[in-house]
């Protein structure tokens, strides 16, 4: 289930866990949040700083990238670049 996180829109009106954001796990399948669930202030989903990505132990070759689907390039001078 994803993690997202939300802040309020007016932080003179919201209470103490709005103002400074919180987390929350919810289903893709589920709406997002446009209200908090305590003071029932607007809140709004930020952006996650944290972003999981796959980690490539080794650079990648040129004959697994075509392998892979990805047109590979080169750059041949300032602002031109040529097909592998």
């Amino acid at each position: 289930m994803p993690v997202y996180e939300y802040i309020t829109t007016d932080p003179e009106k919201g209470c103490l866990r709005c103002r400074n954001g919180f987390e929350l796990h919810r289903p893709l399948s589920r709406p997002a949040l446009t209200h908090c669930p305590l003071c029932k202030n607007p809140v709004k989903k930020l952006i996650s700083k944290g972003v999981s990505s796959p980690q490539i132990l080794k650079p990648m070759s040129v004959s697994d990238a075509k392998k892979a689907g990805f047109t590979v390039l080169e750059k041949r001078d300032v602002g031109t670049y040529e097909k592998l």
